[in-house]
């Protein structure tokens, strides 16, 4: 009986798991042929959420959902909550692996029908300065990066700290349509 209990709750957790959808989703492909340039531009986002400011992988997904009045969604390979503002829906995650919880990345793009996604009235932003998060033409965005951009996604990162062994980046991952920005997706990893 304690076994059949048990299986019941691992199941059910499997179950109960929300995966994003529309652009969020981006986020769970792992393609290594994404062109990846570094960059000496300071990639940090400026994340404001109602009266208060959020930094990455220093601020928890609990801390976001509570000023926006949301659930934290518990997925397998990311924890994620979804906000949808003046016709932009943005994807605030933490990394499963690594993120305990934390603000490790954020997807944006123009608002498509999710269910998922809470309309949010408050404030609500994410910029890097100096850089475009959507909407800017091939042509506009070329002007900001030394490396331009080939096919429908590029990925461009700056080594932020070292850690011993460790260096913490912030990359931008933009996704292109018709020559302009659809969306990006914002990192804050750390690797070996």
């Amino acid at each position: 009986m304690k076994y059949l209990l048990l299986t019941l709750c691992i199941l059910s957790s499997v179950a109960m798991a929300t995966q994003m959808e529309g652009f969020g989703a981006n986020y769970y492909q792992d393609d290594s042929s994404i062109p990846n340039y570094n960059t000496n531009k300071n990639l940090a986002p400026d994340v404001i959420v109602g009266d208060d400011v959020y930094a990455m992988e220093f601020s928890s997904l609990t801390d976001i959902a509570k000023t926006a009045g949301v659930t934290v969604n518990q997925g397998n390979q990311a924890s994620w909550l979804c906000l949808t503002s003046k016709g932009v829906n943005y994807w605030f995650i933490s990394d499963n692996e690594m993120g305990q919880g934390d603000l490790t990345s954020i997807a944006i793009a123009k608002a498509e029908p999710q269910e998922n996604c809470t309309p949010y009235k408050s404030d609500l932003s994410v910029t890097v300065k100096g850089i475009p998060l959507q909407g800017a033409s091939l042509k506009n965005f070329s002007s900001i990066f030394l490396n331009k951009p080939n096919g429908n996604t590029v990925q461009y990162c700056t080594n932020t700290k070292n850690y011993g062994d460790f260096t913490q980046m912030n990359c931008l991952q933009f996704f292109f349509e018709n020559r302009n920005i659809k969306g990006v997706i914002i990192n804050q990893i750390t690797s070996n």
